[in-house]
Parts: structure tokens; C-alpha cells; sequence
């Protein structure tokens, strides 16, 4: 059957996933096939032959987007498809296991829980636990090579100025507040103290796991970490945080092809609503920074056709 489809559809449709989605996928093209070849064909084209070999995102990237993509979906045979291709395509181990993790933050125990069972599943039987334990992170995570003086340099200067700085640092710890100021400039001084003001109990547990915990942990690189935030976001059609993830993917480097390429890949996985929306929330954002050069000069807005 499989060397048929592969006739059928072509080597390169074929080949290209089965490295996208392991076995499984000839699951899927049988089971595609046998209910519309041109729906199929259209679909290698689009989504397999198409997106998935797009030059903006390089593989490990695209992988760890859709792996975070996934755990936040709650598909666990795509989690898991995905995270054996990740691996055949020798994305490391420790990046995988962390992209789920930090899935945490925006999906919590509902949504983490069943892609750790996954995962674990899989580096079990992969004997992958080994070496996951080796590069686990001390106890303190990365708090002792962290250095106030350092950081302080990359706080921006309204921030600084701002009244409520201080007195937010001396409550919740520099570890914790540092990140978010460096991360999010002019905004994160805005929502910590905000559920300061309603619960300083709870802003403090949750200014320490975030910011001070999960945002510093340094095992996947700030710009690929932030551009699978985004996917995380556009996953579950959260759309106010995966504004603020583009404009800090770019400040950590991203190009602005890279950020599109992940609203390009959501449609695919998502349908075109969510990406269409994320895609007029980052031509916002260009306008706004001056760049929407970079991107073509697009309108912000697409003309309605409802007159």
C-alpha cells in the first residue's frame, strides 16, 4: 500500500512526510486517500510539499513550534509523531522535553500533564532518560550564575524611573522582577503590579515561577523559546499575549519573516481564522515599530466585503 501511494502522490510528497510525522503519516495519507484523492493532493501541497519546507524556520525550530503547538492543543498522537520526528531529525532531547515544559505557563496541569506522559513514554522506551537526567538543571536552576549588576544594564530607563520598581523589587525578589523587565519592557512593571494590588500573595508565587523559574531557565534560546510562544498562543487563539511573544521574538533577534512563518504554519494546523487575526495583530505591531517595510508595505487592514 505504501509503495502505491507513493507512486501515487510522489516520492517527495511521501518522503517529505514520513520526516515531518514519522510512520504515522502514511496512516494519515491512506486514510486521506481512501476518502478523496484530490483533497489528499491538495493537502501534500499545501501543508506537507508547502509549509513544512519553507526556508523561514529552520527544522529544529519548526519541530519545537509544533511540539509546543500540540501539548497546548492536547493532541497527543500528533505530540507524539512530532517530538519521534524531532528526535530522527536530532533535535536535542533536553529542547524537546523544555518546550513542553514551559507549556506549563500558558496551558497548566490540564494541558502538560498527558504531553509529559507522552513524552516520558517515549524517552523510555527511546532509553532517552539517561541523558535527560544528566542535563537536568541544579535545584536553583540558574539563580547563582545570575548577576544583578549585569542585568540591571538591560532594564529600560523608564522602568527604572518608574515609582513602583523598587518597592515591587524589595517585595517579590530582583531574580523574579529582572526577567520580566528585561523580557517586557514598559509592561511587565504594569501587570505585576496590577495583581499586586489585588493579591500580593498570589503576584509573588506567580512572578517566581514565571519570570524567576520558567523565563530563565536558559535551556532553549530566548528567540526560539519566544517564537514557540507564540505558536503556544495562536494554539489556543490568545491573541493579547502572542502580540506582546512577536514584539519580544524580534527583540531577541527573530526576523519578522520568522514570526510570520509561525502564523503561517498555525494555519495549517489551526485553520485560517486564528492565523488571519495573528497576522493582522503583527502588521500592527510593524506599523507601530516603523517596519512595516520589512514585511511589504501591507495595508493594516483587509477591505471588507460586507458593504
Amino acid at each position: 500500500m505504501s509503495d502505491d501511494l507513493r507512486a501515487k502522490y510522489g516520492a517527495d510528497a511521501f518522503d517529505t512526510g514520513i520526516k515531518m510525522q514519522g510512520k504515522a503519516f502514511e496512516q494519515r495519507l491512506a486514510q486521506r486517500d481512501a476518502i478523496d484523492q484530490h483533497f489528499t493532493r491538495a493537502w501534500l501541497d499545501y501543508q506537507i510539499k508547502g509549509l513544512s519546507r519553507r526556508p523561514a524556520l529552520d527544522t529544529r525550530t519548526r519541530f519545537l513550534v509544533l511540539i509546543g503547538q500540540y501539548t497546548m492543543a492536547k493532541s497527543q498522537p500528533l505530540l507524539e509523531d512530532t517530538v519521534r520526528a524531532a528526535l530522527a531529525a536530532k533535535v536535542a532531547v533536553r529542547e524537546i522535553a523544555e518546550i513542553i515544559l514551559q507549556c506549563q505557563v500558558y496551558g497548566g496541569l490540564v494541558t502538560v500533564d498527558p504531553a509529559i506522559r507522552t513524552f516520558h513514554k517515549i524517552a523510555e522506551e527511546l532509553n532517552l532518560l539517561p541523558d535527560l537526567k544528566k542535563t537536568q538543571l541544579p535545584l536553583d536552576g540558574t539563580d547563582s550564575k545570575r548577576n544583578r549588576a549585569e542585568e540591571e544594564k538591560s532594564w529600560h530607563k523608564d522602568d527604572v524611573a518608574d515609582p513602583r520598581t523598587k518597592p515591587l523589587i524589595d517585595k517579590h525578589g530582583w531574580l523574579a522582577v529582572s526577567s520580566g523587565l528585561i523580557m517586557r519592557p514598559h509592561h511587565h512593571i504594569n501587570i505585576l503590579s496590577w495583581i499586586d494590588i489585588m493579591d500580593s500573595d498570589f503576584a509573588g508565587l506567580w512572578e517566581r515561577f514565571c519570570y524567576g523559574d520558567m523565563y530563565t531557565r536558559g535551556i532553549v534560546d530566548n528567540k526560539t523559546r519566544l517564537l514557540c510562544m507564540i505558536g503556544d498562543c495562536l494554539a489556543v487563539g490568545e491573541a493579547t499575549n502572542s502580540k506582546g511573544h512577536m514584539r519580544g521574538a524580534m527583540r531577541q533577534g527573530a526576523s519578522p519573516r520568522e514570526v510570520m512563518e509561525v502564523i503561517f504554519q498555525t494555519s495549517a494546523n489551526f485553520g485560517m481564522p486564528p492565523a488571519w487575526h495573528a497576522l493582522e495583530n503583527f502588521i500592527e505591531i510593524m506599523a507601530q515599530d516603523g517596519r512595516l517595510g520589512e514585511i511589504g508595505n501591507p495595508p493594516m487592514r483587509v477591505e471588507s466585503y460586507a458593504k
